[in-house]
């Protein structure tokens, strides 16, 4: 069976799928259809669409994993972490970076001159923190102990990218968003040292008198193995300024969309 799904923030692709494979042959009374896997895992602090695929049609997973995946995900500029997204340390701000901080229209002018170079055919470095296994272990499990190791260069291709939207957003809210966010999260991912850094930055952005950063909104239609943050990553080094992922929604891959999610 082919069964689309919703993934929430915090939740493991992994586990969902097992668990939709289990209920899935409570529901047919085949146990095969409790051997489960999935197109394509969204980390931790991502939502959105989950393609599982029970019983025969798991030996079609490369097929399935070939299909256009279309995301939506936000952009949080003046700062950066180490894993790319909410769910990681900052690297340190230095006041004139804060300072500098460009507005919304200044940004977006930016991303316009940079969107076409970004579509097409390329290389792309995963993220260190990833699901990638090594030895048995997750890159997110060697990148927080600062184990060394290699970081997996994809073959991918961007097939369109715009931007939605753009707004900027106060401390205060920036605050509740992350720890509510951050909170959802299962697993050992670092969160109370996260929170704890986080605090720092926004002391020390407070202190600089910068009180809002601004986040645009984009969407783009990606192959298999793309990776969001990475390119968040690769944007925010062609514009020359600090940024890491706000949010990612998965919000199609193939044929399908939300409104086909049974969860």
């Amino acid at each position: 069976m082919i069964i689309p799904i919703w993934k929430k923030v915090g939740e493991s692709t992994h586990l969902l799928a097992k668990k939709t494979g289990e209920l899935a042959s409570k529901k047919t009374n085949d146990k095969d259809d409790a051997k489960a896997t999935h197109t394509g895992t969204l980390d931790p602090m991502a939502e959105g669409l989950v393609i599982v695929l029970t019983n025969n049609d798991r030996f079609d997973k490369e097929k399935y994993s070939d299909w256009k995946k279309t995301y939506q995900f936000e952009i949080l500029f003046g700062i950066e972490t180490d894993s790319l997204d909410l769910l990681g340390l900052q690297k340190n701000i230095d006041a004139m970076t804060l300072k500098n901080l460009k507005n919304l229209e200044e940004i977006s002018q930016k991303l316009d001159t940079i969107i076409p170079n970004l579509v097409g055919k390329q290389r792309q470095q995963q993220p260190k923190f990833s699901a990638q296994r090594i030895n048995g272990k997750s890159g997110f499990d060697l990148a927080k102990q600062q184990q060394a190791f290699e970081i997996k260069v994809n073959n991918i291709e961007i097939f369109s990218l715009k931007i939605l939207d753009g707004y900027s957003i106060e401390i205060p809210n920036l605050k509740k968003i992350i720890t509510n966010k951050v909170s959802l999260i299962e697993g050992d991912f670092r969160q109370n040292e996260i929170l704890e850094n986080w605090k720092e930055t926004f002391s020390q952005s407070q202190n600089n008198k910068v009180l809002t950063f601004p986040i645009i909104k984009l969407e783009a239609v990606v192959s298999k193995r793309t990776y969001i943050r990475s390119l968040v990553r690769d944007i925010s080094k062609l514009i020359n300024l600090p940024a890491t992922t706000f949010s990612i929604v998965r919000t199609a891959e193939g044929p399908y969309s939300k409104i086909n999610c049974e969860a």
